[in-house]
């Protein structure tokens, strides 16, 4: 079995006539917190989005631990890979814990999903939100209860589409350290992220995208040079680094 948790093969699509991907190929080892970067459009929720076959590729173009994404069933793949979008409609059904406990969908009834849901609420801070309807609290509570809801699924993958949305700094940086926690446990950590600073102080790996491909992939301080954000976000900067810590100034 390979090291890789994500490889991806040549893959060319998008939405019916609208192509977003072009001949992308990347291949992402297992562990790590790894950020999708890019300019609007470059194509990142897109790639998510077929890595938990929301959009199907070709066969063999997608594998998740060597596994084909298109021969997985839906519950085995949950058990591979769990998502968090950034678009999720509020509704009056469900509380916090109601929600949470969907993440155990794959697993059946038992004792353990009980302990997962706690578990994940305590980890997330919000164990005292878990009998509020979701429609009562913030959108940052919100936002924590769906990472709740991911962390609940105990997938060795975590793929995760601007999950600090709505938060506060304060609470950012916690939820980026909660997830920087889970891959030094050996979770395999992929989220998109616009904030370049946030990126350059919490991901140890970066893909930064442009026009539908890996512009380059690697260690975050060697992604997010000078040269790079220029070329792809077409903006002057500056990094300034000082202490082992480097922060990027935009012009």
């Amino acid at each position: 079995m390979s090291e890789n948790a994500i490889t991806i093969r040549n893959l060319t699509g998008g939405y019916e006539d609208n192509t977003i991907i072009r001949d992308l190929s990347l291949k992402l080892s297992k562990g790590g917190l790894t950020a999708i970067a890019g300019p609007n459009g470059a194509g990142k929720s897109t790639l998510l989005k077929y890595l938990i076959k929301e959009l199907r590729c070709p066969d063999g173009t997608a594998l998740l631990f060597d596994n084909d994404i298109n021969c997985l069933k839906q519950k085995e793949l949950a058990k591979l890979i769990s998502f968090q979008d950034q678009y999720v409609p509020k509704t009056d059904e469900f509380t916090v814990r109601e929600l949470v406990e969907l993440g155990r969908f794959a697993y059946g009834d038992s004792m353990a999903n009980s302990e997962s849901v706690d578990e994940a609420l305590q980890l997330t801070g919000i164990g005292h939100l878990a009998d509020k309807y979701i429609t009562r609290i913030s959108g940052g509570e919100f936002q924590l209860a769906m990472l709740a809801r991911t962390i609940c699924q105990n997938a060795g993958i975590l793929a995760l589409d601007e999950p600090v949305n709505n938060l506060d700094p304060r609470h950012q940086i916690m939820l980026l350290d909660l997830l920087s926690n889970l891959s030094a446990q050996g979770k395999t950590v992929i989220c998109v992220l616009h904030d370049l600073n946030a990126i350059m102080r919490s991901c140890s790996c970066c893909i930064l995208m442009k026009d539908g491909k890996v512009f380059a992939y690697g260690k975050t301080r060697d992604v997010l040079t000078e040269s790079n954000i220029r070329e792809v976000y077409g903006v002057d900067v500056q990094i300034i680094e000082k202490d082992a810590k480097a922060v990027i100034l935009f012009n």
